[in-house]
C-alpha cells in the first residue's frame, strides 16, 4: 500500500487512529519527481473542481475531466472522456494531507485505488495532486524536476511512453511462427485455378499436412481490393506464409502455392484509410521519437475507427510505423482532408492488433 493510501485511510480511523494522524498534522512528504509521482498512481488526470462534500472524516471531491486520463486505473471497466464526471476521496483537512477545494480550480490529480474500498480512488497532497489553475491568488506549484508550465507535455511524454512499452511488448514477429498478428495479405493463385492447397503443421514440406483446402472461403481473410479478398497471414518464414483456417487452427502455405504478397506495411498507404479503436490517440513527430501529442478527436471509449490520411511507412527497431494525417473528418462524410494532427502512429497497437486499415471499397 503506498504512503498515499496510508494516510488517508488513516484519517478516517477515528478514536484508534487518533495517535496516528495527530502524528502526521505536518503532512510533510518529500518531493519527488514528476515521473516517480506518475509512476506510483493507479490514475492521473487533470479536471476542474466540481462540488465538495464531507462526511466520516473524508471529504469526497467531484471533479470534471478536462482531458482524457494520462493514465486510468486498470479497474475502471468503461473508458473516460473530457466532460466525464469523476469523484477522488481525500483528508478531511491539509493536517491529513487533504486536497484544498479551490472552486473550479483545475488539478493535476495522481489517484490511488482504495485497496479496502473498491472502486474507490484517494488523493492527496502526499501523492502529488495540486492545483494547477486557478483564478485569484492561487500559483500552480512547480515540480522538484517539471515547471508547472511542462507538466502537461511531461504527462503526455510519460503516458506515450507507457503506450509504446505496451506496443513493444506485443509487437509481432514476422519470422516467429507463433506470431498471431496480421503482417500481411496473400493470394493463393491455385485455388483461383480450381486448385487444392496443403496447410502443413510447419514451414517445412515433410511436415504432417493438417489440411487440404480448395477454396478461400476455408481461411480467414480480408479484402486486399475491391471485391478481391486474399489470406491473412501471421508469420512468414522461407518462402512459406502461415495462415489460418476458419476454424482458428494456423497452417503453412509453400511458395509455390503462392500469389502476391501484399506486406501491411504498404496496404493503407494512400488508401481511404483510417486508424482503428485500437490507436492511443498519440502521435509522434518521427517514427517512435520525440515528444508525441494525444488528438483531440481521440476516445478512451475506443471509437471504431478515425479517418486518416497515411503518407509513408517505416521499420524502426522491426516495428513498422505510419506517417498519417489525423483527419477532422471523413472523405465519405464530406470532409475536405483538414487535418487535426499529422505525425507517426505505431502500426500495432497494444494489444498486437493493426492501428492502421483501409476501405478497400471506398465510401
Amino acid at each position: 500500500m503506498s504512503v498515499v493510501v496510508k494516510v488517508l485511510r488513516l484519517a478516517t480511523l477515528g478514536v484508534a487512529g487518533t495517535l496516528i494522524a495527530t502524528q502526521a498534522l505536518a503532512c510533510r512528504c518529500a518531493p519527488r519527481t514528476l515521473a516517480e509521482y506518475y509512476g506510483d498512481a493507479d490514475e492521473v488526470v487533470f479536471a476542474r473542481l466540481v462540488s465538495e462534500t464531507a462526511a466520516d472524516h473524508e471529504r469526497r471531491l467531484v471533479f470534471s475531466l478536462v482531458t482524457v486520463p494520462f493514465k486510468a486505473s486498470a479497474l475502471r471497466s468503461d473508458g473516460l472522456s473530457a466532460g466525464d464526471e469523476v469523484t477522488y476521496l481525500t483528508g478531511a483537512s491539509s493536517a491529513s494531507c487533504g486536497l484544498e477545494a479551490v472552486p473550479d480550480g483545475v488539478y493535476v490529480l495522481f489517484a490511488a485505488d482504495d485497496p479496502t474500498r473498491t472502486g474507490e480512488r484517494l488523493v492527496s497532497t502526499c501523492d502529488g495532486s495540486r492545483v494547477h489553475l486557478a483564478e485569484g491568488d492561487v500559483q500552480p506549484l512547480d515540480f522538484k524536476d517539471v515547471p508547472a508550465r511542462f507538466v502537461v507535455k511531461q504527462l503526455q511524454a510519460l503516458a506515450g511512453m507507457d503506450v509504446l512499452r505496451d506496443v513493444s511488448a506485443n509487437a509481432p514477429n514476422p519470422a516467429e511462427p507463433g506470431n498471431d498478428s496480421l503482417i500481411g495479405l496473400l493470394d493463393i493463385k491455385a485455388l483461383a485455378h480450381g486448385g487444392v492447397v496443403p496447410l502443413h503443421a510447419d514451414p517445412d514440406a515433410r511436415a504432417p499436412c493438417i489440411a487440404r483446402i480448395s477454396e478461400l472461403e476455408a481461411l480467414e481473410t480480408r479484402e486486399a481490393g475491391y471485391e478481391f479478398s486474399a489470406a491473412v497471414v501471421t508469420a512468414k518464414r522461407d518462402g512459406w506464409y502461415r495462415v489460418r483456417l476458419a476454424s482458428g487452427a494456423a497452417g503453412w502455405v509453400a511458395q509455390e502455392f503462392a500469389g502476391t504478397w501484399f506486406p501491411y506495411e504498404e496496404l493503407p498507404i494512400r488508401r481511404l484509410s483510417y486508424l482503428t479503436g485500437e490507436w492511443s490517440g498519440f502521435v509522434w513527430p518521427g517514427p517512435g521519437a520525440g515528444l508525441p501529442n494525444r488528438s483531440g478527436v481521440w476516445s478512451s471509449q475506443q471509437r471504431a475507427e478515425y479517418p486518416v490520411e497515411v503518407h509513408e511507412s517505416q521499420q524502426i527497431g522491426g516495428m513498422v510505423w505510419f506517417r498519417v494525417s489525423v483527419l477532422v473528418a471523413s472523405p465519405c462524410a464530406g470532409g475536405d482532408g483538414k487535418a487535426t494532427l499529422s505525425g507517426w502512429v505505431p502500426g500495432y497497437g497494444a494489444t498486437g492488433k493493426p492501428n492502421v486499415w483501409f476501405y478497400s471499397r471506398g465510401c
